[in-house]
């Protein structure tokens, strides 16, 4: 079965090469959605729900979904912003986030000034 599916065009504006921009992003979130998929998969949820299951396993399994779901929440958040021509403008302050930040992790949502006002607070 063939799946046709409709990138939207992005906006050149959204920093350089954005469709390298979206590629990576988009690539991080199916990699990610696979993961959460394996972890809901009845062979992964039948071992963690036998008797003697070790509770750490349990939390540290929880703690893993938990941080994907964050993770692909981010990644989402940053691709609206990307079809938005938003993409790479602070959330809080609008100010432009250095390449060099961007380029580490597209997903990166505040410049270095918010994000240490909002760590101090």
């Amino acid at each position: 079965m063939s799946t046709n599916i409709n990138i939207p065009a992005v906006d050149s504006s959204a920093g350089p090469q954005p469709g390298l921009v979206w590629q990576r992003l988009h690539s991080e979130r199916e990699d990610i959605c696979e993961a959460l998929l394996k972890e809901h998969a009845p062979d992964s949820l039948a071992q963690l729900t036998q008797p003697g299951s070790n509770e750490t396993a349990i939390r540290t399994a929880n703690w893993h979904r938990e941080l994907l779901q964050g993770r692909l929440r981010k990644v989402d958040e940053a691709l609206d912003q990307l079809m938005a021509g938003r993409y790479g403008e602070c959330r809080k302050c609008g100010k432009w986030i250095e390449d060099t930040k961007l380029d580490f992790d597209p997903a990166i949502a505040f410049c270095l000034d918010c994000w240490d006002r909002m760590q101090s607070h």
